[in-house]
């Protein structure tokens, strides 16, 4: 539910810049939502904590579940917030078939593309917190694993408010690759800690990566997608990041407990990112996929980022 509540969420911070009318106003918005899901992520589980070990031990369950259905109810609530519905003409199931696989679908290349982002980051989520906890465990500081990890949330909260405080003259599209290319390099400094106060420094770089990316990302997906599907789109991503965090944080819980202990698991989220930062990279705007030495100069460039604006 939560992943279809963020789904909804992400589709009404997009109609209200639709209807704000400034196409400024995205990076803004998109990240004032990071940086409130960031916030979310540091207070909750502290709140859930102290429930637990001052009231009884049901406490933080029952806290989190009112949390959860208050929420929805609230955000349900509030209709006028819902973008605008958008009228779809009848049309025969050929042209359906045709116009599925269109610019701005949810079949497109460019939205499959945003897909994987938002499953690497998902893999970077569940193995990293698998993998700072076993490290806390091996290092005989089990306690300070949440420490470890609300400083990656911080750095990125911090992040977060700094990219939506700034204009930018290079384009989203052009954003993404570079930023998950920082975060793989990022990711390489939590293998070369050797005590728990050095894995905290190793992680400050790449959570100030993560609101960036999750920001651009969003920007694109609201950029290339149709808004007759937009909240579906925004579902879909969402859905794709909790499937990498449920997928990597299993497979990274087995990895840890083999010969390569911890380190082993930080390669996970390295690997994901490298693999996703060159697919991104290789459908940036103008690069190799637009065209070689043979390319036709009257054709669209194979990069279809902006393709439905």
């Amino acid at each position: 539910m939560p992943n279809l509540w963020a789904g909804f969420a992400s589709g009404c911070w997009a109609g209200a810049t639709f209807r704000l009318g400034r196409a400024t106003a995205r990076a803004g918005t998109l990240a004032l939502e990071a940086v409130s899901n960031e916030v979310a992520f540091l207070l909750g589980p502290a709140l859930a904590v102290l429930a637990a070990t001052r009231l009884h031990p049901a406490a933080g369950t029952v806290l989190a579940g009112a949390l959860v259905v208050g929420a929805g109810l609230a955000f349900a609530a509030l209709g006028r917030t819902a973008p605008a519905p958008v009228a779809t003409g009848a049309a025969t199931p050929a042209a359906d078939r045709k116009a599925a696989r269109r610019p701005g679908t949810l079949l497109s290349r460019s939205f499959a593309t945003l897909l994987a982002v938002n499953l690497a980051l998902g893999v970077f989520f569940g193995s990293m917190q698998v993998s700072v906890s076993a490290f806390a465990e091996v290092h005989h500081a089990a306690p300070a694993a949440g420490f470890l990890y609300g400083l990656k949330s911080a750095a990125s909260l911090l992040a977060g408010l700094a990219y939506g405080r700034h204009r930018r003259r290079t384009p989203p599209a052009a954003q993404l690759p570079l930023i998950l290319a920082f975060l793989a390099c990022a990711s390489l400094l939590p293998l070369l800690a050797g005590t728990p106060w050095q894995l905290g420094l190793a992680l400050l770089l790449p959570g100030a990566g993560v609101a960036p990316c999750i920001i651009v990302s969003s920007t694109l997906v609201e950029s290339v997608m149709d808004r007759s599907v937009l909240t579906q789109a925004f579902t879909w991503t969402n859905s794709a990041s909790a499937a990498g965090i449920a997928v990597s944080a299993a497979a990274v819980g087995r990895l840890v407990d083999g010969p390569g202990g911890p380190r082993a698991g930080f390669t996970v989220p390295l690997l994901a990112l490298t693999a996703t930062a060159a697919l991104t990279w290789s459908n940036r705007p103008g690069g190799l996929s637009a065209g070689g030495s043979g390319a036709d100069p009257g054709r669209r460039p194979a990069s279809r980022w902006y393709e439905h604006e």
